[in-house]
């Protein structure tokens, strides 16, 4: 019987920064096919049922390309540098919890909240994340 192979050495580092530009470019992606606008449109809808006043305004894209290259990168090494399945899971929870509180927030202040790009980039970076982690020996 042979010994199972041992799992490479990790470089959560370079990985990480990997896995969060190739979340960055999926969600670059969905913006160009126009499947990000048609669910920004979906949660645009969903927050004028919220019964506020007024109209709602754009956020600006560089606003949130910002905070999706920032959330996405942090996300991915702080997923990359944690030991433990379970720390990881809160980590992408809490990250993904954090983006969806972006809808009722932005809505009160008469923004719509274009949710399509930072989702998606934090979904795959994420899952990514993960599936990296779970093949490679976790740090020490």
């Amino acid at each position: 019987m042979s010994k199972p192979a041992k799992k490479p050495e990790p470089h959560p580092g370079a990985a990480a920064l990997a896995i969060s530009f190739m979340a960055l470019a999926v969600a670059g992606v969905l913006v160009m096919v126009g499947v990000a606008a048609k669910l920004d449109l979906m949660v645009v809808h969903v927050s004028r049922s919220f019964g506020l006043e007024g109209e709602l305004r754009e956020l600006g894209r560089p606003v949130v390309w910002v905070w999706t290259a920032f959330s996405t990168i942090g996300l991915c090494q702080a997923m990359l540098h944690a030991p433990g399945n379970w720390r990881r899971l809160v980590l992408f929870l809490s990250s993904l919890l954090l983006t969806l509180s972006w809808i009722p927030v932005l809505a009160l202040a008469s923004y719509a909240a274009p949710i399509a790009v930072p989702l998606a980039a934090i979904l795959w970076g994420g899952f990514g994340s993960e599936i990296y982690a779970v093949r490679h020996r976790e740090p020490e």
